[in-house]
C-alpha cells in the first residue's frame, strides 16, 4: 500500500518509477468474502488517495465510513469521539489493505502507466551505494533513490546498514471475521480489559472484524476452537455492544515494535513499516506510513533528486520523531491498561471520564489521529 502510494505520488512529480513487487493482490470479485486484513484509514490518508486518483477506485469496490470512536474499560467511564464535534461528516473508513491495494494498481495503470513500470518479481540483490537493483530475472535497474517499502523484514534496510531497535509484544492480535444479524452503526469501539483490547471494525454489510488481544497460550487456543467454540468464547468476553453474529473466519498475527535508528543511507530511503512498526493498538500503522510519503514526496520535491541528503535529511527530520512519539503513545496506553493494580485502575478510569469533557483538548486529540492537526 504505502510503496505504491509513493511510486503514484513521485510519477506525478515527473519521476520514472520502477515498482518491484512479487506478489500481486488476488484481483476483486464483489462475491468474494471481505479479508481480515482491514485498516482504518484517516482523513490525510484518504486525502492521499485522493490526490494520487486510488480513492475513486476504492469506491467502486468497497469500504465502510464510520463518524463514531467509543473507548472504556468501566461502564462508567466512556470517551466517545464524534467526527461532527469537529466538523468533519466521518473519522475515517475501513478499507481492507487488499481493496487499498488493488485500487493504487488500477491507479497506475490508467493514470501512471507512462511513468510507473511494475516488475512482479523480486530483488536478488540491493546496491544502495550505486542505487542500483539485480532482480531474480538477471535484469538491472539503476536508480537516483531506492525507497524500501518492503514491510518490516526490509531488504532494503538490510541493505543498506541500517540497524533497528524493538521487541516483540507478549500478546497476539486474533482478527475474527464475522457477520452481524443486525445493523452495525457507523461506529467502531474498543474495550480494554487486563488481558488486552477487545474492538470491532465495521466493514461493509454488516460484515465486521473483531480484535482479541490476547497472551500467546490463550491466542493458540483461540486458533484451534470449533466454530462453535469460539463463537461461545467470543459471547462469553465481548461486551455487550455485540450484537447476535455468523462466524465467517479467523487469523491471527504476532505484535511487534521496529523502529530503524535512521531513515536513509546513501541512496536508500525507508518508509512505512520498513521504517517503524507499532502497536496496532489505534490502528495507526498504515497512517503513519501514508504520512511518510507524503513527507518524503514535499521533501524531494524541494531538493530533486540530486540533492538527495538535503531532501532526505528534511524527510527523517520530519518524520521521525513524529512517529517515535506516536509509538511511545501506544505503548503508554498498551502498558498503562494492561494490569489490574488497584491505583492504577483508578487513574485510568478517572481519564477516560475526564477525556470525555475535556472539550477542546479532546478534539485536538481527535484531529491529531486523523491526521488533520
Amino acid at each position: 500500500m504505502v510503496g505504491a502510494a509513493a511510486a503514484c505520488a513521485l510519477a506525478q512529480l515527473g519521476h520514472s518509477v520502477a515498482l518491484i513487487e512479487p506478489a500481486m493482490p488476488e484481483p476483486f470479485k464483489p462475491s468474494q468474502l471481505p479479508d481480515l486484513r482491514v485498516s482504518a484509514l484517516n482523513k490525510h490518508s484518504i486525502d492521499l488517495l485522493k490526490d494520487v486518483d486510488a480513492l475513486k477506485h476504492i469506491e467502486d469496490m468497497r469500504f465502510r465510513p464510520y463518524d463514531s470512536l467509543m473507548v472504556w474499560e468501566e461502564e462508567l467511564a466512556k470517551t466517545h469521539f464524534k467526527a461532527q464535534d469537529i466538523g468533519e461528516s466521518q473519522l475515517g473508513i475501513f478499507v481492507e489493505n487488499r481493496v487499498i491495494q488493488l485500487a493504487l494498481l488500477k491507479s497506475i495503470e490508467q493514470q501512471h502507466r507512462n511513468k510507473i513500470t511494475i516488475y512482479n518479481t523480486q530483488a536478488q540483490s540491493i546496491y544502495s551505494k550505486k542505487g542500483e537493483l539485480v532482480l531474480s530475472t538477471g535484469e538491472l535497474i539503476q536508480a537516483k533513490l531506492i525507497i524500501g517499502a518492503d514491510g518490516a523484514s526490509s531488504q532494503v534496510r538490510k541493505a543498506a546498514g541500517i540497524g533497528q531497535t524493538g521487541w516483540n509484544y507478549a500478546q497476539r492480535a486474533n482478527l475474527i471475521l464475522i457477520k452481524s444479524h443486525k445493523e452495525i452503526a457507523d461506529l467502531t469501539w474498543q474495550q480494554f480489559t487486563p488481558s488486552g483490547p477487545l474492538a470491532l471494525l465495521p466493514m461493509h454489510e454488516n460484515y465486521a472484524c473483531l480484535v482479541w488481544y490476547a497472551s500467546k497460550e490463550k491466542s493458540q487456543a483461540i486458533a484451534t476452537m470449533s466454530a462453535d467454540e469460539l463463537k461461545q468464547a467470543i459471547r462469553d468476553t465481548f461486551p455487550s455492544q455485540l450484537d447476535d453474529f455468523e462466524l465467517i473466519n479467523k487469523a491471527g498475527f504476532g505484535l511487534t515494535r521496529m523502529h530503524a535508528n535512521h531513515y536513509w543511507r546513501d541512496k536508500a530511503v525507508l518508509v512505512g513499516d520498513a521504517a517503524h512498526t507499532i502497536n496496532p493498538l489505534a490502528g495507526q500503522g498504515v497512517n503513519l506510513g501514508f504520512k511518510d510519503v507524503s513527507a518524503l514526496v514535499d521533501a524531494l520535491k524541494q531538493s530533486g533528486l540530486d540533492s538527495l541528503k538535503v531532501g532526505l535529511n528534511e524527510y527523517e527530520h520530519k518524520r521521525r520523531g513524529q512517529n517515535l512519539l506516536m509509538m511511545s503513545t501506544m505503548d503508554a496506553l498498551y502498558a498503562g491498561f494492561s494490569n489490574e493494580l488497584g491505583p492504577i485502575k483508578f487513574l485510568r478510569n478517572a481519564a477516560l471520564a475526564v477525556a470525555e469533557r475535556a472539550g477542546p483538548l479532546k478534539n485536538l486529540a481527535l484531529k491529531y489521529a486523523m491526521g488533520i492537526s
